[in-house]
């Protein structure tokens, strides 16, 4: 729970302003998607960053909401130079001189917690500069403690059934902070790097620990293309269906096999450099428990086995539930969500993400409790899927997915010989992107049959 702010002339006026903007929008005749988007786009910097959390909460908000939060982008006029040379001086106790040789004025981006510089350290690396937004931390805390206020005008509204607004609140602040802490990103930055190190085709920017505080973060700074820019993909001589796989690849590996993984996988955050896709922003990135990580599997097995009643145990003895659950309405809704996605082959495969739409919605018809960190790996998903999906419309995630499941199993199973975890590491190192001036021979194929589901559905067996 965030501290209380002492200002109130401007508290007062600050929840005038949020009290109109709702009054405005009518929101006592119900609360849409779309006007739930406006008013937050109307609110300001602070309430786009808290749509943002939000669309990921789609274990508590209904699906239609969460997409639309999704396309919330927040583009803030930038700080004055001379405020960003007080807050990086602030931070190091000396001079912005002495650490940077050059330190550009103009901002590269701005969003509503930080902005980004492009600058030259004095020891001659070319970085970018990471700075956080003076006060944000103030602003954002009494936006939420007035927010709070205002939202007990809803418990009188059609909306008030619709979300426990307080609760959410609360956890999105606790999330704005983690946000907040650039030494938090600065770590999830050398996670990262270290855990795709063997990665061919994958990089990140290197962290300069030496210089990232608590409020400013330097990193190396990334030409190369935009992933979405297909022309300058292609002038490059690079094949975006081969990037669309391998992006695919190494996302899957960061769920599967990491348990660390991106968690807003939009083409702003990532760019093609010299045979290598690069992962920017690392400030929101999702963990997977065994459990949640069991979960994913065991989603995607039943959908070929058909075995809806070890499906539901299986999900029942990982979420938390209501022990008087009504266990004949629920094996049946199991039943019908497997008759609808059975399928002969990982080619036939629906929408990942819609597999795991589905799923939440039975969860929430009959008060299961899906991991919280689950729900961040659903919405990651989802925008992934759209990121390859326009990349290379041929890439299926359902099978890739498969296809590292696979790899676990025959690794850990009984037939885990040296020649199959050759197999595996080649799958989630692979080789450097094709482009011009880096010719080289086509990756080797995992292996014949690979991607059927026989495959894998009874490899778990250990050595």
């Amino acid at each position: 729970m965030p501290a209380r702010h002492e200002n109130r002339s401007e508290n007062r006026q600050r929840l005038m302003e949020i009290v109109e903007v709702v009054r405005r929008h009518e929101i006592i005749k119900g609360l849409t998607p779309e006007k739930l988007c406006a008013i937050i786009e109307e609110l300001g910097p602070t309430f786009i960053k808290l749509g943002q959390i939000l669309s990921m909460r789609s274990d508590i908000l209904p699906k239609e909401y969460c997409e639309e939060l999704k396309k919330l982008r927040s583009s803030v006029a930038p700080m004055p130079y001379e405020q960003v040379v007080s807050i990086v001086e602030r931070s190091y106790g000396r001079p912005l001189g002495e650490v940077f040789s050059a330190f550009d004025e103009q901002a590269l981006g701005s969003a509503s917690i930080a902005q980004a510089h492009a600058a030259v350290l004095c020891s001659g690396e070319s970085v970018v500069v990471k700075v956080q937004r003076d006060g944000i931390h103030d602003v954002m805390n009494r936006d939420i403690l007035l927010l709070k206020r205002a939202c007990k005008m809803l418990e009188y509204t059609p909306a008030s059934g619709l979300v426990n607004f307080n609760q959410v609140l609360d956890e999105m602040w606790v999330v704005a902070q983690e946000e907040m802490n650039f030494l938090t990103e600065a770590t999830n930055l050398e996670r990262f790097r270290a855990l795709n190190a063997d990665a061919a085709f994958v990089t990140s920017p290197m962290l300069y620990r030496e210089w990232t505080t608590t409020h400013v973060l330097v990193m190396e700074r990334i030409d190369g293309v935009a992933i979405d820019d297909r022309e300058a993909l292609l002038a490059g001589g690079y094949d975006p269906a081969e990037i669309g796989a391998k992006l695919a690849d190494n996302y899957v590996r960061q769920i599967m096999e990491d348990g660390f993984f991106h968690a807003d996988p939009h083409p702003g955050n990532l760019r093609v450099r010299d045979g290598k896709i690069v992962w920017l922003d690392m400030g929101m990135m999702g963990t997977l428990t065994k459990a949640d990580a069991e979960l994913i599997k065991v989603c995607m097995k039943a959908i070929f086995s058909n075995d809806y009643v070890s499906f539901a145990d299986a999900v029942l003895n990982i979420c938390e539930h209501d022990p008087e659950l009504d266990r004949e309405a629920y094996y049946a809704r199991m039943q019908a969500y497997l008759d609808k996605y059975r399928v002969l082959s990982m080619a036939q495969m629906s929408s990942t993400v819609d597999i795991f739409a589905d799923l939440y919605r039975i969860a929430r018809d009959f008060g299961i409790k899906v991991p919280k960190s689950f729900t961040m790996f659903w919405r990651s998903l989802s925008i992934m899927e759209g990121t390859v999906s326009d990349l290379s419309p041929k890439t299926d995630l359902a099978a890739i997915i498969g296809r590292h499941m696979a790899a676990q199993a025959m690794v850990k199973g009984v037939a885990g010989s040296i020649t199959r975890k050759i197999s595996h590491r080649r799958l989630v190192s692979g080789s450097a992107l094709h482009y011009n001036g880096n010719d080289l021979e086509p990756d080797e194929e995992f292996e014949e049959g690979i991607n059927e589901p026989e495959e894998w559905l009874d490899g778990d067996t250990e050595e």
